[in-house]
């Protein structure tokens, strides 16, 4: 495949600046994205261990039933499901657009791009034109290759299958979380309701989301073919490649 030229170099002094604000950022987002990851598990396994206590200081077994605490853990199993069903869907709704704006690694992409440039190269996608900055659009081409590096390696029939598998197990668990939404809400079991809320949050966002790769690598591909298109003649003309 023929390589497009060089854009112009960027100001002096602005190369090393634009490399680490982009590294940096990149760095912030995964810490964010791992972050939200690690709350909603924290808020998911402690209302896991709350139902889990709660029982056990009431239930049959009742191996905890002699403890001094024993009569408060469901008044605490209690709080802990308001607090999960407070915090974790809105958390899920933060994750979803975390995942929507995932940044490209620094190394799939020139060394001087800049947070700004890699805005400024989306916007380029959407709208399917070269813009006017010539290390903007190189940004941008350095994307569509990085969006389009896996899915050129994948055969279309075996992304239909993925596609389709994906779908069906998040539908199947869209179907589990609204039954224990409408199971609990019924029983004013809050653990069991919080359950079924994240659940249902989560997997309805990912039904959601499935239409988008599609539409990113299909924006990502024109824009590639448009951007060599256009730096088709001064490769012939011996631009460097």
């Amino acid at each position: 495949m023929q390589h497009p030229p060089s854009p112009p170099p960027p100001p002096v002094g602005t190369h090393a600046h634009g490399a680490r604000s982009y590294v940096r950022e990149y760095e912030l987002r995964l810490v964010t994205g791992y972050t939200l990851i690690g709350v909603m598990s924290t808020f998911q396994l402690a209302n896991f261990a709350a139902v889990v206590v709660a029982a056990e200081t009431q239930g049959p077994f009742g191996l905890l039933r002699g403890m001094a605490w024993a009569p408060y853990a469901p008044a605490w199993a209690d709080a802990i499901g308001v607090l999960t069903l407070v915090a974790v869907p809105p958390l899920v709704c933060v994750f979803l657009v975390w995942l929507l704006n995932l940044w490209p690694a620094p190394n799939l992409l020139p060394p001087w791009t800049t947070p700004e440039h890699l805005r400024a190269a989306r916007v380029l996608h959407r709208h399917g034109r070269l813009g006017g900055d010539p290390r903007t659009a190189m940004v941008a081409r350095s994307l569509s290759e990085a969006l389009l590096v896996h899915a050129d390696l994948i055969t279309p029939r075996f992304r239909f299958a993925f596609t389709a598998v994906t779908i069906a197990c998040s539908a199947f668990m869209v179907a589990v979380g609204l039954y224990l939404t409408v199971r609990y809400l019924g029983q004013d079991d809050l653990n069991g309701l919080a359950s079924g809320a994240s659940a249902l949050a989560l997997f309805v966002g990912f039904l959601c989301l499935v239409p988008l790769p599609i539409a990113t690598r299909s924006r990502a591909r024109r824009y590639r073919d448009l951007y060599d298109a256009a730096h088709r003649g001064p490769l012939r003309r011996g631009a460097p490649r």
